[in-house]
């Protein structure tokens, strides 16, 4: 009532006359709704008796084959534009329906609804049908891969506590699991994705496996510019895409960070698990699958065998992690996307950085710089990478300030613009050289001093012609 009195007040009408213009357009609507109804009735009958019982690749070409029949509210729109109570609105009644959030769905997007949920009805039958045939793992599958996690844990977090100084989370055991419980059905949605095994993951089959002579086994994975933070556990098949375990601490996980090596963008912040994160990658090629299949015909077979694949692969995942996200697609990310407290905030407990995910710190940083956001700002990423990369007397300065900082008891600035000369120096000695003597100082000096041990290596095996290091 106060929605519709301050309508009344905004557009100068009473409300008694705002009453009548209401019923008026009721009745109108009503006589076109009684149409449409009675054909939809008829249509709905039709449906139950003559196409229900068909295959469903069947059922589906008879649906789309005739909007007359099957689709009246469409027609009717598209036919007769005036039918359409939205048309027919005055603008002031248009305005109040926007006000009160009472607008009528118009029928093209009510024959889009039931066009879309025969299509999905559809694709589940021919799921169902094509699930009988390819059975998911059973339960020896399941087991077994139980078993092997129970027996190898210890083994692989001695080897990673050893030589990197870091605790490796449950979810990555979980994630291993995962893919050791699949089918061949599954192991054929996951190739699909592109996803493959790489980094750190390569040494869960063999705890004990040694780098190449003269190597240092902390390198396997790790791409020209990754944060010394950053370990590679899982590759994403274009453009250098990698994901990786992100330790703000050095020494516990924080989350999974990714990005394209070979294109640009930043990591963004960490968050979530290795499983949130292959699920992440399923509903990416969901909405692509989505976008192949369109809207009006009936879905190829070879698409409707790879989603089929994708499907099954969900299924699987939803039993580890995610169980409780049952939207797909385009749908999942809209609905799971990041806070927008945090997109425009940014974290608050982190220094914006170059490379986009953030360094962990108090104190205050020589370069002007806000909170890190899950995307880089484009603006600042553009002047500084101008500055680091053109003004080398300038950089030499914040370097020399960074460094006295950091002895001071302040390490903000050298972790800071470490990391922004780490991700910026495009193969140039003198800024490699920097950020490792900036990175090196600021771990020291807050004591994550494995970290210091990855910058140390990383910086003397950084011209590797390939990341993988370990002996085969």
């Amino acid at each position: 009532m106060e929605k519709q009195t301050f309508f009344c007040e905004l557009v100068d009408v009473s409300e008694e006359d705002l009453a009548a213009e209401w019923d008026a357009y009721c009745r109108r609507a009503s006589l076109v709704d009684e149409q449409v109804s009675r054909l939809r009735s008829v249509a709905l009958a039709r449906f139950d008796r003559e196409v229900v019982p068909l295959p469903p690749a069947a059922a589906a070409a008879v649906v789309y084959s005739d909007d007359d029949i099957w689709f009246p509210g469409f027609v009717a729109e598209n036919r007769k534009p005036t039918d359409d109570p939205w048309s027919e609105l005055t603008p002031e009644e248009k305005l109040e329906q926007a006000i009160l959030g009472t607008r009528p769905a118009g029928r093209s997007e009510l024959a889009d609804e039931r066009r879309c949920a025969a299509r999905g009805a559809a694709e589940r039958r021919d799921y169902a049908i094509w699930r009988s045939t390819h059975r998911p793992p059973d339960s020896t599958a399941l087991s077994a891969a139980e078993s092997r996690v129970a027996r190898d844990r210890a083994a692989i977090e001695r080897r990673f506590a050893d030589d990197w100084g870091i605790e490796l989370p449950d979810s990555i055991f979980r994630y291993w699991q995962f893919l050791l419980s699949l089918g061949p059905v599954e192991r054929g949605a996951l190739h699909d994705t592109e996803l493959r095994l790489y980094g750190i993951i390569d040494l869960f089959d063999d705890p004990a496996c040694p780098p190449r002579e003269g190597l240092d086994v902390r390198v396997h994975g790790r791409y020209h510019r990754d944060p010394p933070e950053f370990l590679t556990f899982m590759h994403g098949g274009t453009d250098g895409l990698h994901f990786g375990l992100w330790y703000d601490d050095g020494r516990t996980c924080t989350g999974v960070a990714s990005y394209y090596n070979n294109d640009g963008g930043g990591v963004g912040l960490p968050s979530g698990t290795a499983l949130a994160a292959v699920r992440e990658q399923i509903e990416w090629r969901q909405a692509h699958l989505d976008s192949e299949a369109g809207e009006n015909e009936p879905i190829a077979a070879n698409l409707a065998e790879e989603r089929f694949r994708l499907r099954a692969l969900r299924e699987v995942i939803m039993t580890f992690e995610t169980g409780d996200r049952l939207e797909e697609g385009d749908a999942y990310h809209e609905t799971y996307r990041d806070e927008g407290e945090v997109l425009e905030d940014g974290d608050p407990s982190r220094f914006e950085t170059l490379d986009g995910g953030g360094a962990l710190a108090d104190g205050e940083s020589i370069v002007p710089r806000g909170r890190q956001r899950p995307y880089n700002r484009y603006d600042w990423c553009t002047n500084l990478h101008e500055q680091l990369t053109g003004d080398p007397g300038a950089v030499a300065t914040w370097v020399t300030e960074a460094l006295r900082r950091c002895a001071a008891g302040d390490p903000a600035s050298a972790l800071t613009l470490g990391r922004d000369l780490h991700w910026a120096s495009g193969g140039d000695a003198e800024r490699e050289r920097q950020a490792h003597e900036l990175l090196v100082a600021a771990y020291r000096a807050l004591g994550r001093h494995n970290l210091a041990g990855i910058a140390y290596a990383h910086h003397r095996h950084r011209d590797l012609p390939q990341v993988g290091v370990l002996r085969t």
